[in-house]
């Protein structure tokens, strides 16, 4: 073997160089033959010796190898070729595993190597002779993947007698053969015993085509990786231009790949700015022999956001040259994460600092103001405020606060019930609320105040328990930004301090609020009871007034009380019962007239508005001063103006006067509406008991002529429609029971569509008089005459013409009926209005016996089933169809039917009846 003969080591190194020049680094053949840095360099080293391979040293540490370029033309071996077969056996090819086949100039083989053998798995002793051409397709084409293009090439050489021939080609196992892939490489023979024939070479290139199958493989497990990671992966050339970028870089700079690859680096960041701080990096990897250095940025979007990364890059070789390559990953979280903990911490710390200082400062205005400027220093928002809460005045005074306008602290105020109000929604809301965007929130629009100061987001939380606050504390910023559940915690942790600190300083004051307030309602709660009591025994709504009256003029916690209704022609308000007013009434007018400013006071705006009405400090309110000089003689501090009603009635005011200051809030205030509610309810029952027991009622009798055309509503003028029964269900709802000819059903359901108050109809058994059921809502004239404790006698419309009776008690307000139906048809023409005595038959007695034994509920569920034709056979309706015009479930309408039913049966059956009815009972 020659010097320059090379081990099978050496060549398997060798021959993962391409002839190309390409330089490779250490590291890389190391990876390819899985050997350390110090052996592959050894080898590389010894083919250095060999002058195989060229070497050149980059940088401080590291080294590139490359196969030079062979200067002899491909030809060169194969015209050196020896002049004898004996010559080459003995001197190369017998010790060399390589396939060859000599062939003379007749194409015929000369002579074969050994390795033929193995390679092909051919007998070379039945070779020499043969006709290569013929050869190689019935013998050695056939193990070769590829046979029809291996023979065309192999052929081609033979007819058109080329140069040196040189391609690959791969055998299949099989037969003792093992699969490998062979080089083949053929020339002619120019000189010696077989010029003029060939020379076909075939190398066995297996462990370079495996190797190079396994980079390929590697390389593309390795882009498949890159590509993979969520982190973005780069690479650039000495010009800085991008060469390689995975799908993390993109996604993370918005580019696309193509936009990116070729782009300068500048693109993505401050070129100016980093670029220093990363050759500097580089230098150092360089000269303490580091792999990689590591920088933090601002990567540069396609959109222009700036996401702070950390980037991890090193060296490589790019084809003779050196680049960069790197590793980004967006540390957004992570920087938040550390910013969150020192906000946490700076939180903790303010609220240690703020619990001590609220056990040593007495002064709680002080308390406040240092509250106001550690939160919003602390959270960085540019204002902080405590909002005092007024609940007389529902609204909030702005008692402290830190970088509001000049004048604002201790003036400004905010609505506590308004519904653009941040600190009225915070007061109806159990957790703190926060707003991130006040242009983009829907659950209120902000007050003046904020947007006067350009807020735009914010955390607002309660000063004390929800139930009762004692105020808000409310940080905001100009800024839209989003708050953490810690920030939220922090804000409603400085809350919970200052309501501590205000509740120690104020718990003697309070206990002294609460004790009186306690009483208050212990002695309100006691006349609230014994009233009830009596109110139901009483036969008069007279004796129910004088009732109540006493009783609250009685107790401790009022001075007096009185009842008034209004007087219609003067427009005044008539005292009707008092107790304990001691000469205050006897100067005094009240007026309802909206153009008399004695309409203005609690008594007047109760009569307009139907709700209570109170004043909790009465020398500060305004609407008093007509009887200011009454006031001040009498000596009382709030009042309430408690609507008596029932239904849409209107029976009085009752009003009620106390020396307490903010006498009626809160529960007092509830308790005492309460009291108004009860009492109408006793008055209109005792109406309504008056009018059913009296035998004489007030007859008033109207015609409408032409009442379609009164009403709008189409008409054909024939026909008879009788409204026979009217009963009240709930919640201003009627059912009403009648009747038509059947050439009136169409103005029935004229009726239906022109009337809003009449919802629906229903028709039974349509034929010459057809029954009808309507849902009505609240219809003015049977509405009053409800709330009268009437009922309608007759109503009737026979040709267009529409007669209506009504019974009413003597002492009901007749004026009030009558204006109702004249607004309601202005075309009303009063026929009757006169007092009849009913007739004393039994069928009346049995009626007052039952309504006073059934309950309201059960009466409803009877007349309308009876109304309805429940009771007919066949049925005309069902007891689930009933159910849903009451609009109760099917089970609770035949409980309340089958006890009304058991009550007719008692009394119709029962050997007496009562002579007394018993008392009205309620359920």
């Amino acid at each position: 073997m020659t010097s320059n003969s090379l081990t099978s080591a050496l060549r398997e190194t060798l021959a993962l160089f391409e002839q190309s020049g390409t330089p490779l680094t250490t590291t890389e053949i190391a990876d390819c033959l899985e050997l350390g840095r110090r052996s592959t360099y050894d080898r590389l080293d010894r083919l250095v010796n060999h002058g195989r391979l060229e070497t050149k040293k980059v940088g401080a540490n590291a080294r590139v190898w490359w196969r030079p370029t062979e200067p002899q033309t491909e030809d060169e071996g194969f015209n050196a070729w020896p002049t004898t077969v004996e010559s080459l056996v003995d001197d190369v090819l017998s010790r060399v595993d390589v396939g060859v086949f000599v062939l003379d100039e007749d194409f015929e083989v000369a002579w074969a190597s050994e390795a033929v053998e193995r390679y092909f798995g051919i007998d070379r002793s039945q070779l020499v002779g043969r006709e290569k051409p013929e050869l190689v397709e019935s013998t050695v084409a056939p193990v070769i993947d590829n046979a029809e293009r291996f023979t065309e090439r192999v052929l081609a050489t033979y007819e058109q007698e080329t140069g040196t021939e040189r391609f690959e080609c791969r055998v299949t196992s099989g037969d003792g053969r093992e699969e490998r892939w062979l080089e083949h490489r053929s020339g002619p023979i120019e000189s010696g015993p077989y010029a003029g024939g060939r020379v076909e070479v075939y190398y066995d290139v297996t462990y370079r085509k495996r190797r190079e199958r396994k980079l390929r493989e590697n390389r593309a497990q390795y882009e498949t990786i890159v590509d993979t990671v969520e982190d973005g992966i780069y690479a650039v050339n000495e010009e800085m231009e991008f060469v390689v970028v995975n799908d993390g870089f993109c996604e993370l700079t918005g580019y696309d790949r193509e936009e990116l690859l070729g782009s300068h680096v500048s693109m993505v960041h401050d070129n100016d700015k980093i670029m220093p701080r990363v050759e500097s990096k580089l230098q150092t990897v360089i000269d303490t022999d580091r792999e990689s250095a590591r920088i933090e940025l601002d990567i540069r979007t396609k959109s222009g956001e700036k996401v702070p990364c950390e980037s991890r890059f090193a060296l490589f070789p790019l084809e003779g040259s050196y680049g960069r390559c790197g590793v980004v990953r967006d540390v957004s979280d992570r920087l938040e994460r550390e910013q969150k903990l020192q906000r946490r911490i700076r939180q903790q710390k303010s609220i240690t600092k703020l619990g001590r200082q609220a056990l040593e400062v007495r002064d709680i205005d002080t308390l406040l103001t240092e509250a106001t400027r550690q939160v919003a220093n602390t959270l960085g928002n540019d204002y902080c405020k405590i909002l005092d809460l007024d609940a007389d005045a529902d609204e909030l005074l702005l008692r402290q606060g830190v970088g509001w306008h000049d004048g604002i602290v201790g003036s400004a105020t905010v609505s506590a019930v308004a519904d653009d109000s941040q600190a009225a929604h915070t007061l109806r809301t159990d957790q703190p609320v926060v707003v991130s965007d006040l242009e983009t929130e829907t659950r209120f629009s902000g007050p003046d105040l904020l947007r006067e100061h350009d807020v735009r987001s914010g955390i607002s939380t309660i000063v004390g328990p929800s139930d009762d606050p004692w105020g808000i504390l409310g940080t905001h910023d100009t800024a839209a930004k989003s708050f953490s559940t810690h920030d939220v915690n922090f804000v409603q942790s400085v809350a919970n301090i200052l309501a501590s600190a205000i509740a120690r300083h104020a718990d003697e004051r309070e206990l002294v609020r609460q004790r009186e307030r306690l009483a208050a309602l212990n002695s309100l709660n006691e006349v609230v009871r014994e009233t009830t009591d009596v109110v139901i025994n009483q036969s008069t709504r007279e004796e129910i007034e004088e009732t109540v009256c006493e009783f609250l003029a009685k107790s401790d916690s009022y001075s007096f009380a009185w009842v008034g209704d209004v007087d219609t022609t003067s427009k005044r308000v008539n005292v009707r019962t008092k107790a304990g007013t001691k000469g205050y009434l006897d100067d005094i007018v009240i007026s309802v007239d909206p153009n008399d400013e004695r309409s203005n006071g609690p008594t007047g705006r109760a009569f307009k508005t139907g709700e209570i009405q109170t004043t909790q400090n009465i020398d500060q309110d305004p609407s008093h001063d007509p009887w200011r000089e009454h006031i001040e003689a009498h000596e009382f501090r709030s009042s309430a103006a408690i609507p008596i009603i029932h239904e849409d009635a209107i029976y009085g005011v009752l009003n009620v006067y106390s020396k307490r200051l903010n006498a009626f809030e809160g529960e007092e205030r509830a308790v005492v509406e309460q009291l108004g509610e009860i009492i109408g309810h006793a008055i209109a029952a005792t109406e309504r008991k008056r009018a059913l027991m009296s035998d004489d009622v007030i007859e008033i009798a109207f015609q409408i002529p032409d009442v379609f055309e009164a009403l709008n509503a189409e008409s054909n003028q024939n026909g008879r429609i009788s409204f026979d029964h009217m009963m009240p269900i709930e919640d201003e709802r009627y059912l009403l029971y009648g009747s038509a000819t059947g050439d009136a059903i169409d103005n029935v359901r004229s009726i239906v569509e022109q009337l809003p108050y009449w919802e629906s109809v229903s028709f039974h058994d349509e034929g010459k008089k057809t029954d009808f059921e309507a849902q009505l809502s609240n219809p003015p004239v049977l509405s009053v005459v409800a709330s009268a404790g009437g009922s309608i006698k007759q109503a009737v419309i026979e040709d267009g013409d529409y007669n209506i009776t009504v019974h009413v008690a003597p002492t009901a307000d007749i004026r009030q009926i009558t204006k109702t139906i004249e607004e309601t048809y202005p075309m009303a023409q009063l026929l009757k209005h006169r007092q009849v005595t009913r007739r004393d038959n039994t069928t009346n007695r049995i009626q007052r016996v039952l309504r006073n034994q059934l309950t309201e509920r059960q009466r409803t569920a009877l007349e309308a089933a009876y109304h309805a034709g429940f009771f007919q056979w066949p049925r005309e309706t069902t007891g689930e169809g009933v159910a849903e015009s009451l609009g109760v479930s099917p089970p609770t309408f035949h409980q309340h039917l089958r006890k009304a039913e058991q009550k007719v049966f008692d009394h119709l059956l029962s050997p007496v009846l009562p002579t007394q009815p018993p008392s009205p009972r309620t359920e």
